[in-house]
């Protein structure tokens, strides 16, 4: 009898202990699966390209991409070579804005990251491109801003500065902080 009260302990005994070391195992793993399920784009896109139109129908904006990554839950949208292009003019780009790298919200604010270029397609610009290495650009606003270094190019001058802001539309462009102009009359 008492051997049959031992192993009777020892089995419940042994059901505990498994009871109570499982419920742990499986908390661990669910979290560590939900953090990589947050960390995997819901969907993936190759040559992206995405128009927005005014309400009349005219082309407003164009955002064209190499790669994209979309996460729903934090939204957001990675891109890889991403070039923005604005249209003031019907169906006529003003500017076109490139990068290596960027982020799209879903509040209409883009920021693109390094080697960001500003490039006029108007001809006879005071400003025909821009170089800085971050630049904000809010899509509702039509504006487009930065805090780092940037190098402005003209017919005749290259003008320095910290910082700049923009309106796209209005075609006007501000340094924050001017730091030097290089005059080359030729």
């Amino acid at each position: 009898m008492n051997w049959r009260i031992g192993f009777i302990l020892l089995v419940l005994f042994s059901a505990g202990i498994l009871l109570v070391w499982r419920p742990f195992t499986d908390t661990n793993e669910t979290a560590d699966n939900r953090r990589s399920q947050i960390m995997k784009p819901d969907f993936t896109a190759q040559g992206l390209q995405t128009r927005l139109f005014e309400s009349e129908g005219d082309l407003a904006h164009q955002l064209n991409a190499e790669q994209m990554a979309h996460y729903l839950q934090i939204g957001l949208t990675e891109l890889t070579k991403p070039v923005y292009s604005v249209f003031t003019n019907k169906d006529e780009a003003t500017w076109k804005i490139s990068a290596e790298q960027g982020t799209f919200y879903d509040d209409q604010t883009l920021i693109l990251e390094r080697n960001v270029e500003i490039v006029s397609l108007q001809p006879d610009t005071s400003i025909e491109r821009v170089l800085t290495d971050y630049l904000i650009i809010d899509m509702a606003a039509e504006t487009m801003r930065t805090d780092y270094p940037v190098t402005m190019f003209g017919p005749q001058l290259t003008v320095q500065g910290d910082g700049m802001k923009a309106d796209l539309y209005a075609e006007k462009m501000e340094l924050n902080r001017h730091v030097k102009t290089v005059f080359d009359p030729r």
